[in-house]
């Protein structure tokens, strides 16, 4: 377990800093292909193909930070995408996927609750989880380079729907507000391409008190790479800011969470599917997922759960959860 955790702690590095390649110039075509998929009905094809063509001549080899050259990688279709967004006043993009899904868990941590309310077993194995996950530049292009600041913010429920011993209540909430800087400038990278990195401070918490209190304050690296067309993986690793002893309320956090994780993403067509793996110094953690499109707004969405730190209140206890809803967007923003 130890040779994987410090697999992870190399490979992400190597992942966020190493010196890097330009990549190579797309072209007219990829870029043509890739507009024509977030066009809206009043552009006309001779528009997008006079930027495209425009786009072409003016790069001279060399791709643009941001917002002016398209590549055929599911990332970087994801980034031009968020960059028209973004110039929308009031704009927001996804950050994580928002949805809402009904799940069964086997054999849920009851330890926490059954203190509180005096009663064996007052949590039931199934439950509601919904996440809301926005982002906005706070300064985009700063200083002319192609770095942006960012700030998201995440909420995480697990709602107790058909709990009326109890009164349906919401069992944990996570709350994830972040700042962070990103670029997107693509470079080369042992023949796949970095698509973008980030690195930011994060706090996350439940909003407890006493005993069900739970938070933690890391500093978090993250970074994409594009690994084929339809192939890629994102990788984060963080540096957790240590509590006083006497007041952590995640001890030997570590060996559940570990100091990071890799999800791999593949969009064959217009289904997502990605595989999670997470590993602590003693325990791994991992999650599969599928999403497909139901229209322009839905998505059919399954996930399959195993491993610790799924929220924070079981950050120590193991979880094996199976869920389907319905997603605004996949990993890769796509609605």
């Amino acid at each position: 377990m130890l040779g994987t955790y410090l697999w992870l702690r190399v490979s992400v590095a190597a992942l966020v800093f190493l010196p890097c390649l330009a990549v190579a110039e797309s072209t007219v075509e990829s870029c043509l292909q890739a507009a024509l998929r977030d066009a809206t009905d009043e552009t006309t094809v001779g528009e997008l193909r006079q930027s495209c063509q425009s786009s072409a001549d003016h790069s001279d080899g060399e791709p643009t930070s941001r917002g002016t050259d398209f590549e055929t990688g599911s990332i970087r279709q994801r980034i031009e995408f968020e960059d028209r967004a973004e110039k929308t006043a009031f704009a927001f993009t996804p950050h994580f996927p928002n949805y809402i899904a009904y799940s069964a868990v086997d054999e849920p941590n009851q330890a926490p609750f059954a203190e509180l309310v005096g009663v064996p077993d007052p949590v039931e194995d199934n439950e509601a989880v919904f996440q809301i996950s926005i982002k906005a530049p706070v300064w985009r292009d700063m200083w002319g380079t192609e770095l942006s600041t960012y700030f998201a913010y995440t909420a995480k429920s697990w709602w107790q729907v058909a709990n009326d011993d109890f009164s349906n209540p919401f069992r944990e909430t996570n709350y994830q507000p972040e700042l962070f800087v990103r670029s997107e400038k693509p470079r080369q990278i042992l023949g796949a391409s970095l698509e973008g990195w980030s690195v930011g401070l994060a706090h996350e918490s439940n909003g407890r008190e006493e005993l069900l209190s739970r938070s933690w304050n890391r500093v978090i690296a993250r970074g994409g790479l594009q690994l084929t067309d339809d192939l890629s993986l994102f990788a984060q690793t963080w540096y957790r800011i240590p509590d006083d002893e006497e007041e952590d309320e995640n001890p030997n956090e570590y060996r559940f969470l570990g100091y990071g994780d890799m999800r791999l993403i593949w969009a064959p067509n217009r289904s997502t599917w990605t595989a999670m793996v997470r590993p602590g110094t003693e325990e791994t953690s991992f999650e599969l997922t599928w999403s497909y499109p139901l229209s322009r707004a839905f998505r059919l969405y399954a996930a399959y759960f195993n491993g610790y730190g799924e929220s924070l209140i079981d950050y120590d206890a193991k979880i094996e959860r199976i869920s389907i809803g319905i997603a605004l967007n996949d990993f890769l923003g796509r609605p």
